[in-house]
């Protein structure tokens, strides 16, 4: 069993600061075509990181990616789905997640959209668990580092719950 952590790991008002930042930066360095969000975890991010984009005339397409499930641990198997349906060849992209973990995720990703015949590919996440890297893979763009703990709210669930809470919280074993 589980609770939430006494007070939030990083307030709201910290995380939508951050978000103005990382999308200035994104503004300065980087002119893509579309944005790939990874379902579902990703998707409040997706929608405050766009807002505060000045490039309007971007796509924003979805993708869903897990290899969660209902557990706290990755099973290590990566599903992907609605990547198919998305026009890649020759487009520039910024694929935006929630948190880079132990990398899989991103790194199949990316192989994936090069193979479909994307240009080049930047990558955007909130949070970076660097201590649970098991593929050398670094995000272009990241919100904030964070050691290894269990993560909800902001988009991100405990078996489908906590999506909804606008700061990010820690998981406690009772």
């Amino acid at each position: 069993m589980y609770k939430m952590s006494a007070k939030p790991m990083i307030p709201a008002e910290k995380i939508q600061a951050r978000v103005q930042e990382i999308a200035a930066d994104i503004n300065n360095s980087y002119e893509f075509d579309i944005v790939l969000s990874a379902l579902t975890g990703a998707f409040m991010f997706t929608t405050d990181l766009c807002r505060a984009m000045a490039n309007f005339k971007h796509r924003i397409a979805f993708i869903k990616a897990s290899s969660y499930g209902s557990g706290m641990e990755s099973s290590g198997k990566l599903k992907v789905s609605g990547i198919d349906g998305i026009d890649i060849k020759g487009k520039r992209v910024l694929i935006v997640d929630d948190i880079l973990d132990t990398g899989r995720t991103m790194y199949t990703l990316v192989g994936m959209l090069k193979e479909a015949g994307a240009t080049e590919i930047k990558t955007c996440v909130l949070m970076n668990k660097e201590a649970r890297r098991a593929v050398d893979y670094h995000a272009d763009y990241v919100g904030f580092e964070i050691e290894n703990e269990f993560v909800v709210g902001y988009g991100l669930d405990y078996d489908q719950d906590y999506r909804t809470l606008p700061e990010i919280w820690t998981l406690e074993e009772v």
